[in-house]
C-alpha cells in the first residue's frame, strides 16, 4: 500500500515560513501555504502544492481551508504576538495533531507552551530549513549539526537494520555513517562491538554526512 503523503500547513510567509516552504519542496509531501500578502502567496506558489491569500486570524477562514485535515501546522507569525496566540488556539480547537510556532522572545515562548503548542521555535536558534527536515524525518529524535558537512543524530532503528549485525550492515565504508552508541529499552547505553545485532527497540546515536540526510541520501530515504 502506498504511504499517504504528509499534509503540512504553513501560516505566515516571512523569512521563516518561506524557508520552510522552500525546503519542503524537496520532499514527497503536500504543502498548503497561506498569508495575507498576495505578493508572498505568488512567490511561494512555485514551491508548494497549494497557496492562498487567507487571514488566519479568522477562525472561519481556517475551517473553510480544511485546517483540521492537515498533519502539521507551522505558524510563522512571530512578530504579532496576538495573531500567533489566536491562531494557535484556533488550531488547537480544530484538533490539529501537531503545531509548530515561531516565537519572538522567551515570554512569547512561555505563552505558546501554556496553550499546548507542540514545538516552539526561536528562528535565531533554529533555521526554517532545519524545522522542515525534522518534520520529514520522523525517526530522528534529536539532531545536532556538527559543522557544515556532518550531523550527530539520535534515531529510532530503521526497519532495514533490525536483526542485522553492524559488520554486515557495512554502513561505515558504504556511506561514512558511524553508529557510536546504542540506547537499549530501559535506558541502558552501550558502545556496540562490530558483531552487535541491532534490535527493534534500540535507539541509535550516529554520526552521518548531511548529504545522506537529504531526500535522495541513504538515511534520508529511510528515516
Amino acid at each position: 500500500m502506498k504511504k499517504v503523503k504528509d499534509q503540512i500547513l504553513i501560516i505566515g510567509l516571512g523569512k521563516f515560513g518561506m524557508s520552510v516552504a522552500k525546503e519542503l519542496e524537496k520532499y514527497d509531501c503536500e504543502v498548503m501555504a497561506v498569508d495575507t500578502s498576495s505578493e508572498l502567496v505568488d512567490e511561494v506558489s512555485k514551491y508548494v502544492t497549494h497557496a492562498a491569500k487567507v487571514d488566519a486570524m479568522d477562525a472561519e477562514s481556517l475551517k473553510k481551508l480544511g485546517a483540521s485535515n492537515f498533519d502539521v501546522a507551522i505558524i510563522g507569525i512571530g512578530d504579532d504576538l496576538e495573531a500567533s496566540i489566536m491562531i494557535a488556539l484556533t488550531l488547537k480547537e480544530l484538533n490539529m495533531p501537531y503545531i509548530i510556532a515561531k516565537s519572538r522572545d522567551e515570554k512569547h515562548t512561555k505563552l505558546l507552551n501554556m496553550i499546548g503548542v507542540d514545538k516552539v521555535v526561536q528562528p535565531e536558534r533554529e533555521a526554517g530549513t532545519r524545522i522542515a527536515k525534522n518534520i520529514m524525518h520522523k525517526s530522528i529524535i534529536e539532531r545536532v549539526e556538527f559543522g557544515k558537512e556532518y550531523s550527530v543524530l539520535e534515531i529510532e532503528t530503521p526497519k532495514e537494520w533490525i536483526g542485522q549485525a553492524l559488520n554486515k550492515l557495512n554502513v561505515r565504508p558504504k556511506y561514512n555513517i558511524n553508529i557510536v552508541c546504542v540506547e537499549k529499552e530501559g535506558g541502558k547505553v552501550i558502545i556496540p562491538m562490530a558483531d552487535y545485532t541491532i534490535e527493534e527497540k534500540d535507539n541509535l546515536m550516529v554520526i552521518a554526512p548531511n548529504k545522506e540526510l537529504e531526500p535522495d541520501g541513504y538515511l534520508g530515504r529511510m528515516l
